[in-house]
């Protein structure tokens, strides 16, 4: 058996990157890998790593700041508009997007021994007798 070449070796890697992709189970990789490329698993295992390491390379931290400006920035160009028009529900509708986006609403506490309903407590009469 020779040894793949660097092509052949990329071709590999975009391959089980598009299967991982679609959800693909290990499983079927690395039979699909031996049937259809003659490798062990251990050398499926060593291309799933690698693919691995693109994924996160691709949607790490700076992906989701990337993502994260854009929908600002989509957010802000949507809010002129509806501004412009006088649409101010709309306003405060894009404003609330915004803040859920950036992480600035507070956590709403409900009492979940009440179902959110009142508790009625009795009232305390600390008048002099």
């Amino acid at each position: 058996m020779s040894k793949a070449t660097d092509a052949e070796i990329e071709l590999r890697i975009a391959t089980l990157y598009e299967m991982v992709t679609k959800g693909c189970s290990r499983a079927f990789i690395v039979r699909f890998t031996a049937e259809n490329w003659k490798i062990e698993e251990r050398q499926t295992n060593s291309y799933l790593m690698t693919v691995k390491d693109k994924i996160k390379n691709t949607y790490g931290q700076e992906y989701k700041e990337t993502i994260l400006s854009n929908h600002l920035a989509q957010l802000e160009n949507l809010y002129e508009k509806n501004y412009t028009i006088e649409d101010f529900r709309e306003c405060r509708n894009i404003i609330d997007s915004r803040n859920k986006l950036l992480g600035l609403n507070a956590v709403q506490k409900t009492d979940i021994t009440t179902n959110g309903e009142s508790i009625n407590t009795p009232s305390i009469n600390f008048t002099k007798r």
